[in-house]
């Protein structure tokens, strides 16, 4: 903006000059050729290149974050560098040691029998595991990155139970990532004798 003000000034003054050419006037002349020096200085001295600022450093551009789709934590932490050691998975937050705590109940939703197990979770890959210790069953299962799951089906609904005419189908869920001591099932079982519904709970030991 200083620049082009300038510019116009110096432009000026050339007219000037040129209007007190015409009428003879040489003194007067000479004073605004005398101006017309300074500020064609002026000019130069103030039109120095533009530089560009110094750029802004953003200190979030440091932080580590998982950039997987597939993990629990994808996009956390972002902006930032994309790092995948930093993630983890639906079967991560399911495997471990627990009691399995069971419900069994009537059609009325009320709990008609209880007992409770201990039980083995082993992650297969990163969505599936599997719980082992109800009698000598092994429940595989798939989870999601919401921290919900279902029972696979494997046999007709489900997949067997106890027992080869059993067959167990349902779903579950953790409350939360920050809850690292239980989890939810609600499952059925059909039998040769008729199907039972439960509710579990599972404590992480």
């Amino acid at each position: 903006m200083e620049c082009f003000v300038l510019i116009k000034q110096f432009t000026n003054n050339i007219r000037a000059i040129l209007s007190f050419l015409a009428s003879g006037l040489g003194l007067t002349l000479l004073f605004f050729m005398r101006n017309s020096i300074f500020f064609f200085l002026l000019l130069i001295a103030a039109c120095k290149p533009y530089e560009d600022p110094e750029p802004i450093t953003d200190p979030r551009i440091n932080n580590p974050y998982c950039n997987d789709p597939a993990a629990i934590n994808f996009n956390w932490g972002f902006p930032g560098v994309p790092d995948n050691s930093q993630c983890f998975y639906p079967a991560d937050v399911f495997e471990g040691n627990y009691v399995w705590q069971d419900s069994t109940l009537n059609d009325n939703g009320a709990v008609i029998a209880y007992d409770s197990v201990f039980s083995t979770i082993n992650k297969i890959d990163s969505t599936r595991f599997e719980i082992i210790g109800r009698c000598n069953a092994n429940v595989k299962l798939t989870a999601s990155r919401f921290l919900t799951f279902t029972i696979d089906t494997i046999v007709g609904d489900g997949q067997i139970f106890c027992r080869a005419t059993d067959t167990i189908a349902g779903s579950g869920m953790k409350v939360g990532v920050s809850d690292t001591s239980t989890f939810f099932m609600n499952y059925s079982v059909i039998t040769d004798t008729g199907t039972t519904t439960h509710k579990a709970k599972f404590v992480k030991q």
